[in-house]
């Protein structure tokens, strides 16, 4: 379904380039206004009338007819039903460019083998301008109300069940020029209000997730917005194909390789406010919660890195028992990257197997690919959990082998602050729970391995070398 969606949306701007500032709005400027729009698609979706244009006044009104676009595109795997015409008004404004507006609703309801889905808005708003002459959207705000989303799954994942529901999101995006020539960068935001979802399935226990908002904000530079184009156009055009012609293939290689990298930096983040997890047992709550994720572009060496934050937790009471409660984590702090990715190599394993119509690789060919070194490695610049009782912090690296044997190597640095105070609330607690007893002995006896640090915090340098030789502060560990 979601390739069909995004190609759904993508006709809304499509083949507007070209279309100069007109001076009269009327019939013939209709039909040729439907013409550029209708020329990127195939013969036969472009003469079922999925796109209509008429003189409004000042602009023009342009209708999408999305069951004619459906029946066109659908292999028949797929039933949907509920499809509308949705609305929008052209304007030719300064500089040849477009001004789009429209309000619409949807209420769609789609059928296959493996689920029933449904998804509804009540009002979807769009104004922004449209810049011809890159084929894009240069300013869009889209606002939206009332959004439901139901998937109920049939056949294998038969009592799976998915509910959502959003009051209202808000999105905004703006496109500017790229220090590069014929490349844009992209700048998107918008937030989320009053996010509620159920998710149940067989044999496990019901999950209820809600935040209060949820704000999104992601970035992109050096598109190259026209071959990213020609790319959604070829798309389009052999959706409903099972298999591309030798030619096809080939043609779809050349405008990959054209587009490659696709872009020179992508960011993302998401933070969640007053997120709440429910379920049979009890709840949990978390003041915030922020994701981030970015990467380089798809190159030999491609650098990937995570995170993920999250503050003040609030359990229900009777979820931690009452000699652990001090060890709930206030903040916790992870930071992860994988240097070094050939996704060049994986996209051109994956052309070959296109236009050689080949077998797919093995999963320990495609590391062998990603990692063509041999190895692969995990950075965790920094992983921090933090209490009123304790401190720590740990960074370093583990590299790992490709190879059909795999072997490891580790270098970490473990920091903690307020030591002592972690031990005798260890201690505290092992009066109620004997079994921490062990604990506070493993601790005392690594503050025998630490070294001091200038500002007080404990360090312990570790490393493991792939003979799993272990090393403390220059120390072997004996026995590991």
């Amino acid at each position: 379904m979601r390739p069909k969606a995004i190609a759904a949306a993508a006709v809304f701007s499509i083949g507007l380039a070209g279309v100069s500032q007109a001076a009269d709005v009327n019939e013939q400027g209709a039909r040729e206004l439907r013409n550029i729009l209708t020329h990127s698609l195939s013969h036969d979706l472009a003469r079922s009338g999925f796109v209509a244009v008429k003189p409004a006044g000042d602009q023009y009104e342009i209708t999408y007819d999305l069951a004619k676009f459906f029946d066109k595109i659908n292999s028949g795997a797929l039933s949907v039903t509920g499809l509308k015409p949705l609305s929008l008004f052209a304007q030719p404004v300064d500089q040849g460019r477009w001004h789009l507006k429209g309000d619409n609703s949807l209420d769609v309801s789609v059928h296959s083998p493996a689920s029933d889905l449904t998804y509804s808005v009540a009002s979807s708003s769009v104004d922004g301008i449209f810049d011809p002459t890159i084929e894009v959207m240069r300013s869009m705000e889209v606002k939206s109300s009332g959004a439901k989303f139901s998937s109920i799954g049939s056949g294998r994942n038969s009592g799976h069940r998915i509910d959502a529901t959003i009051d209202s999101a808000s999105f905004t995006h703006a496109v500017t020029d790229s220090s590069e020539a014929g490349k844009v960068d992209l700048q998107s935001q918008g937030t989320l209000q009053h996010l509620s979802e159920q998710v149940a399935a067989p044999g496990a226990p019901s999950v209820n997730l809600s935040a209060d908002s949820i704000d999104v904000k992601v970035t992109a530079t050096s598109l190259p917005v026209k071959e990213l184009r020609e790319l959604v156009r070829f798309f389009i055009q052999h959706i409903k194909a099972k298999q591309l012609s030798e030619s096809g293939s080939e043609k779809f290689e050349e405008l990959v390789r054209r587009a490659l990298p696709v872009f020179g930096s992508l960011n993302e983040t998401v933070t969640l406010n007053n997120a709440l997890v429910e379920t049979d047992r009890g709840k949990v709550g978390v003041k915030t919660l922020d994701y981030s994720f970015r990467m380089d572009g798809l190159t030999k060496a491609s650098n990937i890195n995570f995170g993920l934050r999250a503050e003040h937790f609030t359990p229900d009471a009777d979820l931690i028992p009452p000699a652990y409660a001090a060890f709930l984590p206030e903040t916790v702090d992870v930071q992860l990257g994988i240097p070094n990715v050939n996704f060049e190599g994986l996209i051109d394993t994956a052309l070959e197997a296109v236009t050689a119509r080949a077998t797919p690789v093995s999963g320990e060919a495609l590391k062998r690919i990603m990692f063509p070194s041999g190895y692969g490695t995990l950075e965790f610049p920094r992983i921090s959990v933090a209490s009123g009782v304790y401190d720590v912090e740990v960074s370093g690296a583990l590299k790992g082998s490709t190879k059909h044997h795999p072997s490891y190597s580790l270098q970490a640095t473990i920091l903690a602050r307020n030591f002592d105070r972690t031990v005798a609330a260890i201690q505290d607690a092992a009066k109620t729970e004997p079994q921490l007893n062990s604990v506070s002995f493993s601790l005392i006896a690594a503050k025998g391995f630490a070294k001091t640090d200038p500002d007080g915090r404990l360090r312990w340098d570790v490393t493991m070398d792939e003979d799993r030789t272990v090393t403390v502060n220059g120390q072997v560990m004996k026995g590991l």
